[in-house]
């Protein structure tokens, strides 16, 4: 069974392990066993899941022990969110301590040697003595509330709610927000980018200065380009240093809406090298898709340019996880509508098609993990379904492609029947008879509805159906009275939110798509969160373009160049541009490229 899974590059005995797929037949050997499960959430990038497989589960005495006291189970967060999403202990990687029948005991995240012995032979122990006690626990458990969470109206407040907690978590010295570690936050960031373009300055100074800051510090790789994936310190020197698939799709996309809307030369280095980094190493133009992640190596990102051409390039993981490779062709279709660069959008257009045509099963859904060499697998995801029908909304409007439209409301339509029958908010994975542990628990999440919800209110405004745009709030209303819980986590829902409060805009363009790329590339310079793209051919006449806002529509435009007024004299106090704040002066220790 080892060899199917994935473990440390450098030299380790985790294989020796007996280790399990999460499925029937580990629970069934649990169960008729009578042994507690032991359950490791890792991931191909994560650096301490490494250092666990090279320490921890290279000794003997951890080996014997798992071996003779319980059944183990590996689990790829990657591949599995849904399975993550139920038994993390706040972080990678997990170990997890399960009864036979799933339910959590207790965990940790990484426990060097010394600990994780102890940790086995308590839990051995106290399995063998309590078992009793812990099945009526267990009992109760099962019991636990999975019914639809009730709706209420929307929250007005939601922006500016979420706003205030932003602004109180600013690191004003450094940027970003909180303290070490620091993380990009990008849902944060297109929230507050939206709230700024909208019309609050500080919100898009915040954002600017975030991105400036992780562009200008040692997240940013000055010499191949790419964020890593985070800063083990508030300054955004010390990176931590895998480079995400994940990460890119979103601040790619991030980048190039700012930089339509306001030219910043440190951002536009960072959104080009970026753009080509993730071509370079994260593009498999063999299938067509993006790779999921490249390694953390201390050694080698600590090399200068030419001692990294002399030495191997750090692993990247060949798997391709759909939502990301989704997110990742929507960002290019952007940013090749921002740079002109029509490779980028052969790009986008290559992958869609790709993941449209492999990725898709017999319901029309889309599977989560492909690996080179492998059928794609993992059914039923809701995040993979989302990213999809987002980034298929991103290219149709910033190539003006109609079948990326097609794609999104046929896809929005499946994932609504199959995750969310009961007409509420959406499930994270498909219900099934028999699901094992947790997954017999109902999970909505905030983050994968929010974006359901906002692409649901894109395909309302650009096909005239209000149906779809009542749908959105009705689930965003579902969370309405909890995602204040959530923190700064929710900003991907007052994000939605906000989006369903402000007033309709809809731009129609008349033309081919190479004729009217001009219109798009306008559309989004305006920096109007709110305005959405629909494209109509139309053969033997100039190019043409109509805005309307609610049910007021401007005369038909001819020229891109009129559409900035035209916005202006139709939307009350937009004609001011939100002030951007100056570029800091340039780091006499900064390394250009």
């Amino acid at each position: 069974m080892a060899d199917a899974f994935r473990f440390s590059p450098r030299a380790n005995r985790a294989a020796e392990i007996p280790w399990q797929h999460w499925g029937p037949e580990a629970f069934a050997l649990a169960r008729s066993s009578d042994r507690p499960i032991l359950l490791s959430l890792s991931a191909v990038w994560c650096h301490w899941c490494h250092v666990m497989d090279e320490t921890s589960y290279s000794d003997p005495d951890v080996i014997a022990a798992i071996a003779r006291d319980f059944v183990p189970i590996r689990v790829d967060n990657d591949e599995r969110p849904d399975i993550n999403a139920r038994y993390n202990m706040g972080g990678w990687p997990t170990t997890a301590f399960l009864a036979p029948d799933g339910s959590i005991l207790t965990g940790a995240t990484y426990l060097p040697p010394p600990a994780m012995r102890q940790a086995l032979t308590r839990l051995a122990h106290y399995y063998a003595e309590h078992r009793d006690k812990i099945e009526a626990v267990m009992e109760e458990a099962r019991h636990e509330s999975d019914t639809p969470l009730p709706a209420t109206a929307l929250d007005e407040s939601a922006a500016d709610a979420l706003f205030e907690r932003a602004r109180t978590s600013y690191d004003e010295r450094h940027g970003g927000f909180g303290d070490a570690p620091k993380f990009p936050q990008c849902d944060l960031l297109e929230f507050l980018l939206d709230d700024g373009l909208a019309g609050r300055h500080e919100s898009l100074a915040m954002t600017i200065r975030t991105l400036r800051a992780m562009a200008g510090g040692g997240t940013y790789d000055r010499i191949e380009g790419g964020f890593f994936r985070y800063s083990t310190t508030a300054d955004w020197s010390v990176p931590h240093f895998e480079k995400m698939a994940e990460d890119h799709g979103a601040l790619l996309r991030i980048l190039a809406r700012l930089l339509a809307y306001e030219h910043d030369a440190a951002l536009q280095i960072a959104l080009e090298q970026s753009t080509a980094y993730v071509r370079a190493t994260l593009y498999d133009a063999e299938r067509g898709v993006f790779c999921g992640s490249q390694d953390a190596d201390e050694r080698y990102f600590a090399l200068d340019a030419a001692e990294r051409a002399r030495n191997e390039r750090p692993f990247v993981d060949p798997t391709s996880y759909t939502a990301w490779s989704a997110a990742l062709a929507g960002a290019f279709a952007q940013v090749a509508l921002v740079t002109g660069a029509e490779e980028h959008a052969d790009i986008a257009r290559r992958v869609l098609d790709t993941l449209d045509a492999q990725m898709r099963d017999s319901d029309g859904l889309m599977l989560r993990v492909w690996r080179a060499g492998e059928e794609p697998r993992v059914r039923g995801i809701l995040a993979d379904q989302c990213a999809m029908i987002a980034a298929s909304l991103d290219a149709y409007e910033a190539l003006g492609e109609e079948r990326f439209f097609e794609r999104a409301d046929r896809l929005a339509r499946a994932t609504l029947a199959a995750f969310a029958p009961d007409g509420g908010a959406a499930a994270d994975r498909i219900a099934s008879e028999g699901a094992l542990g947790r997954l017999a628990l109902r999970d909505r999440p905030l983050a994968e509805n929010a974006s359901l919800a906002r692409s649901l209110l894109r395909i309302s405004e650009i096909a005239d159906r209000p149906e779809e745009g009542d749908r959105a709030r009705a689930i965003l209303a579902t969370f309405a009275a909890s995602y204040r819980e959530a923190g700064l986590f929710a900003a991907s829902y007052a994000r939605a939110t906000a989006l369903a409060l402000r007033p309709r805009a809809k731009l129609t363009i008349r033309g081919s798509a190479v004729e009217t790329r001009g219109w798009r590339r306008a559309a989004l310079a305006l920096g109007a969160p709110e305005l959405s793209i629909a494209s109509e051919r139309c053969s033997g006449e100039a190019p043409s373009a109509t805005l309307c806002i609610g049910t007021l529509c401007g005369a038909p435009m001819r020229e891109p160049g009129a559409l900035a007024a035209a916005y202006r004299a139709l939307v009350p106090g937009s004609n001011k541009r939100v002030p951007v704040p100056a570029a800091p002066e340039p780091d006499e220790h900064r390394v250009e490229h």
